[in-house]
């Protein structure tokens, strides 16, 4: 009993909310590259895991629910964007355009395995079922959760040694968040997420991401 209190108090919440999203991506930045980076990453998305299915205030049906009437949103959603982020990356970055479906086929093919599986669901457990459950003692206020969540999954994508990746993931973070608080699912917000990481890879604006 006396754990659970420890757990849930607010000095342990800040101590481990500044390990797990500060400290730990700062460490990742400074000290890893390349595909070493995905480690960290996926073990404390298991960590976060155990920690989500042994608390008894955790709804665990989050893992597996799927809200079918909201893929049409998402839908919609990602073809619009899709279309804009052609768009930027055509004019902007042009020398980027389709490089890496072109150039490096067999890895782009991989890609569609080993994305969900070492990046979107790893993520999404971390920055938005975990992060939204584990939180809202600390930052009670809905929307100021909302944007420190942001602002955090923004910041952390510093780790790939460039601003395009923190802005570009501060903006679409919002969608996933609004996806997140809508379904209450990992299905739903990682499908989605999925989505739109193929079509950056596509484009050419992944470049940023590795």
């Amino acid at each position: 009993m006396n754990c659970r209190k420890i757990y849930n108090s607010i000095p342990f919440l800040v101590m481990e909310f500044i390990l797990f999203y500060v400290f730990v991506p700062f460490i990742v930045n400074k000290y890893l590259d390349g595909w070493y980076k995905i480690i960290p990453l996926i073990l404390i998305a298991a960590t976060f895991t155990i920690l989500l299915i042994g608390d008894p205030e955790f709804d665990r049906r989050v893992f597996s629910r799927f809200r079918k009437r909201y893929v049409g949103k998402s839908v919609v959603r990602i073809v619009i964007i899709s279309i804009l982020l052609v768009w930027f990356t055509f004019w902007i970055y042009p020398d980027l355009f389709l490089k890496f479906p072109i150039r490096n086929f067999d890895e782009y093919v991989l890609t569609f395995f080993l994305y969900p599986i070492a990046s979107v669901f790893p993520q999404e457990i971390i920055y938005r079922v975990y992060y939204f459950h584990r939180y809202e003692t600390l930052i009670p206020e809905k929307y100021l959760l909302m944007f420190s969540n942001a602002v955090i999954f923004g910041l952390t994508h510093f780790i790939y040694g460039n601003w395009v990746a923190p802005i570009a993931t501060f903006l679409v973070s919002w969608i996933f968040i609004y996806n997140y608080l809508q379904t209450k699912s990992l299905l739903n917000v990682s499908l989605e997420h999925y989505f739109y990481g193929i079509i950056m890879f596509t484009i050419g604006f992944g470049y940023f991401f590795q």
